[in-house]
């Protein structure tokens, strides 16, 4: 198989985007499509579905992957190992909870980016949906969570620290003076939840639900947007404390500590134990860890 053309494979798996890809790789989206279609007709196998604007692996170019990866990493491994000039930039896809990466990535990129400066990184600030699907397939090589829970018991999972959970009220709410609330006190507004809160949302639901039941319930798919309802006086909120940190200095939000103690959720690095982890993915994870390790120490 023509290693170009694994390449090229591995770039458009990786962002499932034709478009992204040549982008990445400076070819013109031909050029892409080209090379596609010819690994294609090698195999004698689909590797892609179009759906519209949509692109995603079939079940051949997912079996394809991890032996796309390996090959491409042997490849650069032999051109180092006999010095034959640069052994390509190499690819890394990290898959981030938004929230957690507008904390950390700006701190943790300058340092990986010091010893891995031309490796091709792609973040997908996706949720956690199909990530022990795309981590067993080798489409994510690493995943950086706060609080996500039910995951796969096959794949290896690093506990970084743990980030501070709050209650967050509008200033015009009547709980904006109290510094500490419960269960009951929120339940008498309404509540403004993410889909999951950080693996939290069961016993959240289950404390509150049983001082009384809450008066109506908004569902938000982002953090961003829950802010704005919480700050429109819709509800009350939970977040993690740095999440919130601005808004509060701002005076748009007021966060609340939870009477009964506080609730935090773990930051997690997980990653597949049967993939050796590139350079590249050790170093990130490196950097995840000297990052929440100061963080906790400060």
């Amino acid at each position: 198989m023509d290693l170009t053309q694994l390449q090229t494979f591995l770039a458009v798996a990786g962002r499932l985007s034709f478009r992204q890809a040549a982008e990445a790789l400076h070819y013109a989206p031909s050029t892409v499509s080209a090379q596609v279609k010819a690994l294609e007709q090698e195999l004698g196998a689909a590797l892609f579905e179009r759906l519209g604007r949509r692109v995603l692996l079939t079940e051949a170019g997912r079996r394809l992957l991890p032996h796309a990866r390996r090959m491409a990493d042997l490849a650069a491994e032999a051109r180092a190992c006999l010095g034959a000039g640069d052994p390509g930039p190499g690819e890394l896809c990290v898959r981030v909870s938004e929230t957690l990466g507008l904390l950390c990535l700006p701190g943790m990129l300058a340092r990986f980016r010091c010893r891995f400066p031309a490796v091709r990184l792609t973040l997908f600030t996706a949720s956690g949906l199909g990530l022990a699907r795309d981590l067993r397939q080798g489409a994510t090589d690493l995943a950086l969570f706060l609080g996500e829970a039910a995951l796969d018991p096959g794949l290896a999972v690093e506990v970084l620290g743990s980030e501070r959970l709050v209650a967050m009220v509008g200033l015009d709410s009547p709980l904006a003076g109290r510094g500490r609330v419960g269960a009951r006190d929120l339940a008498k507004g309404g509540l403004v939840f993410t889909p999951h809160v950080w693996g939290l949302r069961h016993r959240l639901e289950q404390a509150l639900y049983a001082a009384a039941r809450p008066a109506g319930l908004v569902e938000c798919g982002s953090l961003g947007l829950a802010k704005r309802c919480v700050a429109a006086g819709l509800g009350a909120g939970f977040a993690p404390a740095f999440a919130v940190a601005g808004e509060a200095a701002r005076g748009d939000l007021v966060p609340l500590e939870w009477e009964d103690g506080s609730w935090a959720a773990p930051v997690l690095l997980v990653r597949n134990p049967a993939h050796e982890p590139s350079p590249a993915a050790q170093a990130f994870a490196e950097a995840a860890r000297e990052f929440f390790a100061a963080r906790t120490a400060a």
